[in-house]
């Protein structure tokens, strides 16, 4: 990528004091012959690489750098055994970010206490008053109390931490989607008025259940004879979903263009995966075909409640959605149970009527 152009070379003397520390060498790139310059902080073979110097990441690096290191039985070593594990370098790239956040504010909270201190008892009081003092922002509440869930129960299977006091701390944010699934007239209305992609994406999310950056890089190989195979981004678990006749009319009649993705833009090419442009398409054709009230993650429950009224088992659709088999009652807030239960009492009555 990059060849060496020079020795080290000090930091000009007129460089702001931020920078007092790190020296720097001088690369030429092979694909461009444009010199750049790496910077590091410390010397010999304990030095801590920085990065190209025009890095965005560069000075939150050198930040890190300079912070001493945090006794190893406090909050704070902790904090920096995490940041350094496996675990953590295996999340996605944003994932990481989101943390990093979180683990600031951790650190500022509870960072000086000791590891002990954190397992004891009356902690539990602390935590709760940590949380309800961000109540005015109840989603960032619940992710600075779930990072702190993950940390404290990685120190417990490291053997660090003894107990993990934060475990039982309840959510503050409550979304009840259960009963904003799609209904019929709804889903005839998109497709009908929508543009050819837009309504293949619609029919895809309805007849598998997963998430919109899912369903935006699904490349046409996950597709295997009459199931649809994937691992999910966000929870890296693998799912299997059974082509429905509906799915499979759509597929067949999908154009087959350059792009590797079951889902195009108009012109054939993929969609962005991180949904920009997609999102402001379907906004529009949504207010095109006079949908309100629901949403494209809705369609998500909408899965989840036409395959439990058509009388599939909890089982069978967590294996396509995902949702960990420990606890399949996370289905039910997406299930709108009104018509689950309509469709299961017509189900028995037939039934009943067949047997009478």
């Amino acid at each position: 990528m990059y060849e060496k152009r020079s020795k080290d070379i000090s930091v000009p003397k007129n460089r702001t004091s931020l920078l007092k520390g790190v020296r720097f060498q001088r690369y030429r790139l092979k694909t461009s012959s444009e010199i750049v310059r790496y910077g590091y902080y410390g010397r010999g073979k304990d030095s801590i690489s920085l990065g190209r110097e025009d890095d965005p990441e560069f000075l939150s690096r050198l930040s890190a750098a300079r912070k001493p290191e945090a006794p190893s039985d406090t909050i704070n070593g902790l904090i920096r055994r995490y940041r350094s594990s496996v675990e953590f370098s295996r999340l996605r790239p944003l994932t990481r970010r989101d943390y990093l956040k979180q683990l600031d504010r951790i650190e500022l909270k509870f960072g000086k206490l000791s590891m002990r201190a954190m397992s004891d008892r009356s902690i539990a009081e602390h935590i709760y008053a940590w949380r309800d003092d961000m109540a005015g922002s109840p989603r960032r509440a619940d992710y600075a109390i779930q990072v702190l869930k993950l940390l404290l129960s990685w120190g417990v299977k490291r053997g660090f931490v003894e107990t993990n006091r934060a475990i039982g701390v309840e959510r503050l944010y409550r979304a009840d989607r259960r009963e904003q699934s799609w209904s019929g007239e709804q889903v005839d209305a998109f497709i009908q008025s929508a543009p050819e992609p837009l309504a293949r994406a619609l029919v895809l999310a309805i007849e598998t259940g997963q998430r919109q950056g899912d369903l935006l890089a699904l490349p046409w190989s996950s597709l295997k004879h009459d199931v649809i195979e994937l691992r999910q981004s966000k929870t890296r678990q693998p799912v299997a979903i059974p082509v429905s006749r509906a799915l499979k009319a759509c597929l067949e009649s999908a154009p087959r263009g350059r792009a590797t993705t079951i889902l195009t833009r108009a012109d054939g090419l993929p969609w962005d995966p991180k949904g920009n442009g997609f999102r402001a398409a379907w906004r529009d054709a949504c207010k095109k075909a006079g949908i309100v009230g629901v949403t494209f993650h809705d369609l998500r429950g909408t899965f989840v409640t036409r395959r439990l009224a058509e009388g599939w088992t909890t089982l069978e659709v967590a294996v396509c959605t995902g949702h960990s088999l420990r606890d399949l009652s996370m289905l039910d807030s997406y299930t709108d149970r009104s018509k689950v239960a309509e469709a299961t009492a017509r189900r028995v009555a037939d039934r009943e009527l067949r047997n009478g």
